[in-house]
């Protein structure tokens, strides 16, 4: 832990942290164990399961042989089960998902990502995202399996404290707005938030095309008196993102959600359409904005790379990057880090080459943005995140010695 004063900042070991300092963490894992457990896992009992784990706020499940059931809550990884799993078991978990051949699928070298439904009640489903694959384990090839409770509904925007800049750019008549992260670290979430808001408007106007892998939020609860949204899967509807980029082009939409950018060909599409009239909303792995910019630029391709840079330069209007860090309240709290684009720094990234762009987003973060060591300053003085949690992630921004 940190203890801190008004002088300094002081490490101190976690043997040596009050109990209180880590009782909220403890107490909140005290319900994660499923039980009764049977003596072998079957469909119904894995069903059973996953309905368990979703009822409490689990985002994550792992599964597979010679370990307990393992399950993630606001960034903590922990055993669910009394006892390991077997490998008949784990094997019914992936048929269950994917089909009478799933081990079959898995068993040629392919691993596969599926959606998958449970019904605890008649008039009540609830959605996971399902990856499986081949694992060498205890000398046996086997199956590991990693599930992602989707939410029942996206979260209403009030709800995620988003600072008063990015409520006043996120709405885009035209041009490129990403948010990203790592992995687990909210981005869908939000912008499933902003498709929200904006299906709500009794005066958006907008057809909106969604393309994600898998659909991870549903709006049946919103209906937009001016929008409409259609979401198709990536691969179930079409094979790929840079397929729903070119299939959005055909479609003249007024805002194209893209779930992922993360080749060349997304890039060319999505670039071309921000410049041509779209509002373009989409995800990207990164760690920080200059690192999104880095990465943005690294998907246009070779042959083209100065004409769709530019396309991008003129398009950006947002960039936010999210890290989910832990809050006091043993939960997780988001810290933001982003830039609006105006004219002139719009300007500025053209007239630049795109090597530059990292550096020229850096700069301007001081006056049209925030980093994240002054999120992370915000969220201490608010209260949401310890002194611990502040010193060891401003250390990361190298903010303290």
């Amino acid at each position: 832990m940190v203890e801190a004063n008004r002088h300094e900042l002081r490490i101190v070991p976690a043997s040596e942290a009050p109990p209180d300092a880590l009782s909220v963490k403890h107490a909140l894992d005290t319900d994660l164990v499923f039980e009764p457990m049977p003596p072998r896992m079957y469909e119904a009992d894995w069903n059973r399961f996953m309905v368990w784990a979703a009822d409490r706020n689990v985002s994550d499940i792992r599964l597979q042989p010679f370990a307990p059931a393992f399950v993630q809550r606001y960034g903590r990884l922990r055993p669910a089960t009394p006892r390991d799993l077997t490998i008949p078991e784990v094997e019914t978990a992936t048929n269950l998902f994917y089909g009478a051949d799933g081990m079959a699928r898995l068993k040629q070298g392919m691993d596969f990502d599926v959606s998958y439904k449970a019904r605890p009640e008649r008039n009540r489903s609830i959605r996971f995202r399902v990856n499986a694959t081949g694992c060498e384990t205890h000398d046996v090839v086997t199956v590991s399996i990693v599930a992602r409770v989707l939410p029942e509904r996206a979260p209403d925007l009030s709800s995620l404290a988003l600072e008063p800049e990015i409520l006043a750019a996120y709405r885009v008549s035209k041009g490129v707005v990403i948010v990203s992260g790592g992995t687990e670290n909210g981005k869908s979430t939000l912008l499933a938030a902003m498709i929200r808001e904006m299906l709500l408007d009794p005066a958006a106007n907008l057809s909106i095309l969604e393309y994600a892998s898998p659909i991870e939020f549903v709006y049946n609860d919103v209906r937009g008196a001016s929008a409409l949204i259609s979401p198709a899967e990536i691969p179930r509807e079409l094979p790929s993102f840079a397929a729903g980029a070119r299939n959005a082009k055909r479609r003249n939409p007024k805002v194209a959600v893209l779930g992922e950018i993360r080749d060349a060909e997304t890039m060319v599409v999505m670039s071309q359409m921000a410049i041509s009239g779209t509002a373009i909303y989409g995800t990207m792995h990164a760690g920080s904005v200059e690192e999104t910019t880095q990465i943005a630029v690294s998907l246009c391709p070779v042959n083209e790379r100065n004409a769709v840079a530019v396309q991008l330069g003129q398009s950006l209007r947002l960039i936010i990057n999210q890290r989910l860090v832990p809050s006091v309240d043993g939960k997780r709290t988001a810290l933001r880090e982003f830039l609006v684009f105006d004219k002139p720094l719009n300007h500025r990234l053209v007239s630049a080459s795109p090597d530059d762009w990292p550096l020229i987003c850096r700069e301007a973060l001081r006056t049209q943005g925030q980093s994240f060591s002054v999120a992370t300053d915000r969220a201490l003085a608010q209260g949401r995140i310890s002194e611990e949690t502040a010193f060891y992630f401003k250390k990361e921004f190298g903010d303290v010695a």
